[in-house]
């Protein structure tokens, strides 16, 4: 699977990583990201890859060794919930899909 590149802010810098995304469960809307840097920098500092678990619309808790590295985690998963649409869609149809169908429901009741 090719990644896509998300930037995101820290430390007032703009960086690059690239990020995969697998479902892990359909029942728990659940999925697994895989962030790995474009920044040496970053890479060298704390770690070159990260894993994150997405489920039930939240991310599961990720240990960090210091508050700059949770600083870095929140940096990272809010670059991933801003994700644009069209990713979304390719990544989390049913997440797109679900909300079109309580749309109509709605609209039909």
């Amino acid at each position: 699977m090719q990644g896509i590149e998300v930037k995101f802010l820290f430390e007032g810098v703009v960086f690059s990583s690239i990020v995969n995304m697998f479902r892990v469960s359909d029942s728990m809307n659940s999925y697994e990201f895989s962030i790995n840097f474009l920044s040496n920098y970053l890479a060298k500092k704390y770690s070159s890859v990260y894993f994150f678990v997405f489920e039930n619309n939240r991310f599961k808790p990720v240990y960090t060794q210091d508050e700059k590295e949770q600083e870095l985690i929140k940096s990272l998963q809010d670059a991933l919930l801003r994700l644009p649409a069209t990713i979304k869609q390719k990544f989390m149809p049913d997440h797109s899909s679900q909300k079109e169908n309580k749309k109509i429901e709605s609209k039909q009741g």
